[in-house]
């Protein structure tokens, strides 16, 4: 194994948070659009559970070694990974502008602005982990690329 190269358990358990923030992701959708109509959680929460699959699909293509051949792809998951930290924080203080400009309480009922803010944040968190994860695999394999290079010269 190389030098900084991630365990298989490592990698394992960084697919079962993935999984783990797909379910809840999709969980509040469905939770805050039938039983509270806070549609706009349903949106956050679907949007984090996406980029929580995103993440899931990175690290099953670095455990079957499919992303060396295309370190590009892992630039767009970097640029990616910014957008949507960018878009997380943007709807997190928007959201939290709006709920203290409002005077909000904080009753799950209806239109709750901080229940959106939670899941603004867990948006934010993914993009982060994505642009972290997608950063390391690329720099992982451009070592190991460099160290190739290197032994054949």
């Amino acid at each position: 194994m190389a030098r900084g190269y991630p365990s298989v358990l490592r990698v394992r358990l960084r697919m079962l948070w993935a999984v783990l923030g797909i379910i809840a992701g999709l969980s509040a959708a469905v939770v805050f659009g039938v039983k509270y109509q806070n549609y706009d959680a349903v949106a956050w929460g679907t949007v984090s559970a996406i980029f929580a699959g995103v993440c899931l699909f990175i690290h099953i293509q670095h455990s079957r070694d499919e992303l060396k051949s295309n370190l590009q792809s892992l630039k767009i998951f970097m640029y990616m990974g910014c957008f949507v930290q960018l878009l997380g924080l943007c709807g997190f203080v928007a959201y939290l502008s709006v709920a203290l400009a409002e005077q909000s309480k904080f009753d799950i009922n209806g239109r709750n602005y901080y229940i959106t803010c939670v899941w603004c944040f867990m948006t934010w968190k993914w993009g982060f982990v994505l642009f972290f994860y997608s950063r390391s695999y690329r720099r992982l394999y451009e070592d190991q690329y460099m160290t190739l290079n290197d032994q054949h010269m």
